[in-house]
């Protein structure tokens, strides 16, 4: 998250994106790609704006590489018509569902995401705390080229 103010379980958040940037530059990696979460996991937006305006906002002052959608926790999948609506609005950025993909959802997620990010449905039995297993994301990949027409 490095847009918004937030509250949480774990108090108020309030990002700085300038400063995430900042600290990119001084490390000289501009080729280092910013992706932003607008809408967090574990919080809630104290913006009365919808989630589309939000992320609108976001690309507009603060220039992200891509924008992450999540869910409401880890392992739990955005809402398709949170992700449809935050892509119709930003047909020039990439859109990346960021919580909950799992093998069941993966190609339908791609219909309308330009990619995901994922990682409890890679793990054994799929558990967040477990390690990756090699045969669930061979899989994974498998279904996502096929998706893909690959």
């Amino acid at each position: 998250i490095l847009t918004g103010t937030y509250a949480s379980d774990m108090g108020p958040w309030t990002p700085d994106a300038g400063k995430a940037i900042r600290y990119r530059d001084r490390l000289g990696r501009s080729d280092l790609a910013v992706l932003y979460n607008v809408s967090a996991e574990f919080a809630w937006s104290l913006d009365q704006r919808s989630l589309a305006d939000r992320a609108r906002s976001a690309v507009f002052s603060s220039v992200p590489d891509a924008v992450l959608v999540s869910g409401a926790i880890t392992g739990e999948a955005a809402a398709m018509t949170d992700l449809e609506s935050v892509k119709a609005v930003l047909p020039d950025t990439p859109v990346l569902a960021n919580t909950g993909v799992k093998h069941a959802t993966v190609a339908e997620v791609l219909k309308i995401a330009d990619g995901c990010i994922v990682g409890s449905s890679l793990k054994v039995d799929g558990d967040t705390w477990k390690p990756v297993d090699p045969d669930r994301a061979a899989e994974f990949m498998r279904i996502v080229r096929e998706a893909r027409g690959g």
